[in-house]
């Protein structure tokens, strides 16, 4: 296989990991449909001070999930962006060069 063959499959690679960071990325936030995340809708479950533990690490839970999924959109385009590189990379490279 070609050094330039080699570029355009991590390139093939790298944008398929992207597409499954953004995908995940998009479906986290479905990990908190339904959940009661506000004061009133969770009386019917916790009361008193275990409410508002509960509501706090609700809080907690979708603050670290917002960030998760920022990170995991940042490392899609880091991925997509080493992605191009290689294709434009490989783009200039004769199509016979072998290591």
């Amino acid at each position: 296989m070609s050094v330039k063959q080699r570029m355009l499959r991590e390139a093939a690679e790298k944008e398929a990991l992207a597409s499954t960071f953004t995908r995940y990325a998009t479906n986290l936030a479905e990990a908190f449909k339904g959940i009661p995340s506000r004061p009133g809708d969770s009386e019917a479950f916790w009361k008193g001070p275990a409410a508002e533990r509960y509501l706090g690490e609700v809080a907690r839970l979708r603050g670290e999930m917002n960030e998760l999924e920022g990170s995991c959109l940042a490392t899609a385009e880091n991925l997509r962006q080493r992605a191009k590189q290689l294709r434009e990379d490989a783009a200039r490279m004769p199509d016979h060069m072998d290591l």
